[in-house]
């Protein structure tokens, strides 16, 4: 509650700031000493967070000629910080943010921000942004920020207990239909060989996570359309459906276990590395599947030698397409202070510098002979070591590194999704090469969705599609364990339109169809 009412009186001390800054729109660029002043606001991973003055913003000034004066707060505490900067008046010249939410919408329609579309397309790495993540930072086509990339393609991906198949004489399922076979057989037919019924075939945990869908098709991505030709939230949709009932049939033939819906999906990792479960969840990333508190091959082979596993391509859709669904693209936003609307040389000076930390260096090029590596990490003894060929952040990194003050640098634009090839090349561990190795193989391979809701700013969803989750989340839960009937599924798709759900399809639509923007697949290269 304390939250909530924050943001209002953002809202009503925001609006009275940016009149009184329409009042004096004249800014200088510069401070006594001739340099141009940047103020810097934003939340940082780091740990300890960048302090103000260190040597790394001692780099910054030299290369840039500037004086900046930034502030990082840890983002666990950052959003309430934000809210309050926002509401004081006091706004930075760039101002941090993690996503396109509903803050970043209000304060772009009160005019805090900078429309940047003049200036972005002379930064040779904002020219690579596509359009999908353009569109979602803007606001009735203004560009209110510059994003940060982040891989589309990554995220929770199931993967398969590749002997099991084997032992059982199992091929790898393509369908719900062979999906529901090979978790019972995982369930029923001892694939460990202890003689003991103590395996799971398929792993769940409470509120459908992580949600088996096998394509955009059953997912919970507006990819269907009702019979009025709009586009329907994934929950209510046919695909939705016959997952579903899927889902109820493996569950009442033991292969899914009885405790999930209670259980946290923490414990069905411990599951899954205890080698009692046979399909589960990861995404690719550096170190990952490798990691004892999510999947960690190096434990499962411990209790399970033989171990072996394999990524689940997405399953053929009925309409013949095939393919997961695009994430955001992207992973925090940069946005620049209206109050810069008249000082061209501090906006352009800002977007130099977040383009030159926007470069993305290649893993096989992470060595200290290469200069703008070697200077964005803070010089090889001081921000990082070169350790059996990998780079290795030491203690002091957020002290040295530019880059610190910028951004974790999971990839770049121009890159793409190609980025999740270095996974492999800058994990450390045998196991965790392995890991990403087979994830890129089928990622690269595979089609990937781009839904058109993301790239929309709908304030009735916003206000009211979490409710709606929940709702779908908790009936679909009664369906799967057999408390509901899965014949309910008209009237329960009724009461989730009546609960608000035809309100957020009607608003979602209309921007949809205003903007003209539709969902589009991504084929693999």
């Amino acid at each position: 509650m304390k939250r909530f009412m924050s943001i209002a009186l953002s809202s009503v001390l925001l609006a009275g700031s940016l009149a009184a800054c329409s009042n004096n729109e004249k800014t200088s660029s510069g401070n006594k000493d001739g340099k141009m002043s940047i103020t810097w606001f934003d939340g940082s991973w780091e740990n300890p967070v960048p302090e103000p003055g260190n040597e790394a913003v001692k780099k910054l000034d030299e290369k840039f000629n500037i004086d900046f004066k930034p502030q990082y707060i840890p983002f666990d505490l950052y959003n309430d910080k934000l809210t309050v900067k926002m509401a004081s008046g006091d706004i930075p010249d760039v101002i941090g943010t993690e996503g396109a939410d509903t803050n970043y919408v209000k304060w772009a329609k009160q005019g805090a921000f900078l429309p940047l579309n003049d200036f972005v397309d002379k930064y040779e790495n904002f020219k690579a942004i596509p359009q999908s993540v353009w569109d979602a930072v803007s606001i009735d086509g203004k560009i209110y920020g510059i994003p940060l990339f982040f891989p589309a393609s990554g995220g929770k991906k199931p993967v398969i207990r590749q002997d099991w198949l084997d032992k059982l004489g199992l091929k790898m399922p393509t369908n719900y239909d062979e999906l529901e076979k090979v978790a019972i057989a995982f369930a029923t037919k001892d694939p460990d060989g202890n003689g003991k019924n103590d395996t799971v075939g398929l792993g769940l945990a409470k509120g459908i996570v992580y949600d088996p869908a096998y394509g955009a098709y059953w997912g919970n991505s507006w990819y269907h359309k009702n019979k009025d030709g709009q586009l329907i939230p994934g929950q209510i949709s046919e695909g939705s459906k016959e997952k579903i009932t899927a889902l109820n049939d493996i569950y009442k033939a033991g292969g899914i276990d009885k405790d999930w819906a209670v259980k946290e999906y923490n414990e069905v990792f411990k599951d899954f590395n205890a080698g009692k479960v046979g399909i589960w969840y990861e995404q690719p990333g550096t170190e990952k599947g490798a990691q004892p508190n999510n999947l960690d091959l190096a434990t499962l082979r411990k209790n399970a030698p033989e171990a072996k596993i394999a990524a689940i391509p997405a399953f053929q859709q009925p309409d013949g397409e095939s393919g997961y669904v695009f994430g955001s693209g992207y992973y925090r936003i940069w946005m620049l202070s209206a109050k810069l609307k008249n000082d061209t040389k501090k906006v352009e000076k800002i977007l130099e510098m977040m383009d030159y930390m926007a470069k993305y260096v290649p893993a096989a090029e992470q060595k200290a002979d290469n200069e703008y590596f070697d200077w964005t990490m803070g010089g090889e003894g001081k921000g990082y070591n070169i350790v059996d060929g990998q780079t290795e952040k030491t203690d002091d990194y957020s002290k040295y590194a530019p880059l610190a003050l910028f951004n974790e640098k999971l990839g770049g634009f121009a890159v793409g999704e190609k980025v999740m090839e270095d996974y492999e090349k800058q994990s450390k561990s045998p196991e965790a090469k392995e890991f990403n190795k087979i994830m890129y193989g089928m990622l690269s391979k595979s089609n990937f969705y781009i839904s058109p809701v993301g790239r929309i700013h709908s304030d009735v969803y916003n206000n009211k599609m979490a409710e709606l989750t929940e709702y779908a989340s908790n009936e679909l839960t009664k369906m799967i364990v057999g408390q509901r009937p899965i014949s309910d599924w008209d009237k329960y798709v009724n009461e989730f339109l009546d609960k608000g759900g035809k309100e957020v399809i009607d608003d979602v639509n209309s921007l949809i169809e205003e903007s003209k923007i539709e969902g589009e697949w991504k084929k693999a290269e």
